[in-house]
């Protein structure tokens, strides 16, 4: 493990967090630790991250539907459970993120897995994005499934705009867009609001679906418009609470 890396593993990571919550085996004991604290203060914090990555599966099946066979997930945390290479057998797949342990784990597990790779990008600069290592799992060429998840509740939304805005620009003409935002249901938990989003070295962005729209910019939605990612094609009720909003759109 590099010095970096060895660093980053003192600090709790989201992806190894979830990780821990959905019975994995990639995560260190500072998320371990972290993934206890959560549940102490809100029990459902693990439903809420596996109702998220139930709907990348299902939206990335639902790209893979309109003939799109390959996929870039920026802030992919661990690849494992249930992720776009699991759900998709035979797509072309490339992992990244900006946490060097992550990184390394990914690597590790992914080492066997042909057409998957894993290596590092910062989503709000895809300029950061190893060339060599994108020609070799995807082509530039095709449309691309670019997945986001966790990164746009870090962003203010000059900054989310701006993100996706560039990742617009850079993708292939009938490429997708499937990207969560973080709902308000968080902040009415006024213990997880004191000790999360109050003390998080930078703060917050909770968002409703009139704040997120316009975030989108050139990005087209799909009819399924934007809603909580537990009913995102998904015949399950309408939640009291929505943690996330999630859709999926396109690059005409």
């Amino acid at each position: 493990m590099t010095e970096n890396a060895s660093k980053q593993a003192q600090i709790p990571n989201s992806g190894r967090i979830i990780d821990h919550w959905r019975g994995g085996v990639h995560h260190l004991p500072a998320d371990a630790e972290a993934a206890k604290a959560f549940c102490d203060l809100y029990p459902g914090f693990p439903q809420v991250y596996r109702t998220l990555q139930e709907f990348v599966g299902r939206a990335a099946q639902a790209v893979a539907d309109e003939g799109v066979n390959q996929f870039l997930l920026l802030g992919a945390g661990i690849p494992t459970q249930g992720n776009v290479h699991e759900v998709l057998p035979g797509a072309r797949v490339l992992y990244t993120d900006i946490d060097a342990v992550n990184i390394a784990l990914g690597s590790e597990i992914l080492a066997t897995t042909q057409g998957v790779k894993y290596t590092y990008c910062d989503a709000t600069d895809l300029g950061t994005l190893d060339q060599g290592t994108m020609e070799r799992v995807l082509d530039s060429t095709a449309p691309i499934g670019i997945i986001l998840t966790g990164i746009t509740v870090s962003l203010q939304a000059d900054a989310a705009h701006k993100m996706l805005s560039d990742i617009f620009d850079w993708a292939p003409t009938g490429s997708y867009l499937m990207v969560d935002f973080d709902g308000e249901a968080l902040a009415s938990f006024p213990v997880i609001k004191e000790r999360i989003i109050d003390q998080a070295d930078k703060p917050l962005h909770l968002r409703g679906p009139e704040q997120i729209r316009p975030l989108l910019g050139r990005w087209q939605l799909t009819d399924d418009g934007i809603c909580p990612v537990d009913t995102w094609r998904n015949p399950a009720p309408q939640p009291d609470k929505v943690f996330m909003y999630g859709c999926v759109s396109y690059k005409p």
